[in-house]
């Protein structure tokens, strides 16, 4: 009962941190916005979105120009002012060679919203000059269709750089953040209740002290994890709801790095210091190798339940219970030493 009495007060004093506070509305919005991101990033990229764009051509290319209907320029520095101008959106330096090597030179706006929009029409059209210059040498185009229940499937194209990038960068991202939230927050209030130890161990024992901060620290990760996962859904993000328990597990496991960074440090500064230098090429090294708690994420999204899969959440589970028990041993005695 009065573990969870301290519990209580922590989560109250959670929202009192305003960069903890600003890190969680930055996590709502990034779980909130992700198909609009997603789709502001398939029409940067994709070659299919069209829009009119006037291309200025220095160079003899008669290829180029039947396909891109160019503006033509005999000098280079007379391009370059239209551009500047906004005579023409973009400026193609190309003395065309069928046989041989052809070097392209590309001017585009400095402004990003202008470039923004000609990037993808550049993009279109110098893959039909590919096309056109790799049948006229002999080149094959591998030309891929998908196939559902034996009938060609119409799959846009862009949709998988949005995969991509909800599954590849933005899940990893989230549960990254949400980790780094609870690390920084199991610090805050560690250090916050030893500058009035002595005091509070007067009515209650340093057992549901440490208990109860534990307990917040897995309140807050389970309610962090619940709400990207719920928000991702609502904004139509296909996602099993099994994601949240790696992702549970790494922000219990980036808790209890905290709490061992607590047992050894002399401040709060220090603590927060050590922990950002000891986190940060940890969560470099869960991305660079598989399986680790954010792959595993990434695959219980996307309902991926094979048995090694299930396997390695299971001692990833009985690894963060051990850390977590060495952890609240750690955080008793470094308490205990200060009294």
């Amino acid at each position: 009962m009065v573990s969870l009495i301290i519990t209580k007060k922590d989560l109250k004093a959670l929202f009192r941190e305003k960069t903890i506070v600003f890190t969680l509305l930055l996590l709502v919005a990034l779980s909130s916005l992700s198909q609009i991101i997603a789709t502001g990033l398939m029409i940067l990229y994709n070659p299919t979105f069209e829009s009119s764009v006037r291309i200025g051509l220095v160079g003899n290319a008669p290829i180029f120009e039947k396909i891109a209907n160019p503006i033509k320029f005999e000098d280079i520095d007379f391009a370059l002012r239209s551009l500047e101008e906004g005579y023409v959106d973009a400026v193609v330096v190309l003395n065309e060679s069928v046989d041989k090597i052809n070097y392209v030179e590309i001017y585009i706006p400095k402004e990003e919203v202008k470039a923004i929009k000609v990037i993808p029409s550049l993009r279109k059209v110098f893959q039909k000059y590919q096309e056109i210059l790799r049948e006229l040498n002999g080149i094959p185009t591998l030309n891929m269709r998908a196939y559902v229940d034996g009938r060609p499937a119409n799959i846009p194209e862009g949709i998988s750089l949005q995969f991509k990038f909800i599954y590849i960068v933005l899940i990893p991202t989230i549960i990254i953040l949400c980790g780094i939230i609870v690390g920084i927050y199991t610090i805050d209030i560690l250090y916050e209740e030893k500058r009035n130890i002595e005091v509070i161990l007067t009515s209650v024992s340093l057992k549901d002290i440490v208990l109860g901060k534990i307990l917040a620290v897995i309140i807050i990760s389970t309610l962090l994890t619940l709400v990207w996962t719920i928000c991702l859904f609502i904004n139509g993000t296909e996602i099993n709801f099994a994601s949240a328990l790696p992702s549970l597990l790494f922000s219990i496991f980036s808790s209890s790095v905290a709490m061992i960074i607590f047992g050894i440090s002399e401040n709060r500064e220090q603590a927060q210091f050590i922990y950002s230098l000891i986190f940060i090429p940890l969560v470099l090294s869960f991305l660079t190798f598989t399986p680790s708690p954010i792959s595993l994420s990434v695959k219980f999204s996307l309902s991926i339940f094979d048995s090694d899969t299930v396997l390695f959440a299971f001692i990833f589970g009985i690894i963060d219970l051990l850390l977590l028990v060495i952890s609240y041993k750690i955080v008793k005695s470094a308490i205990t030493k200060s009294l």
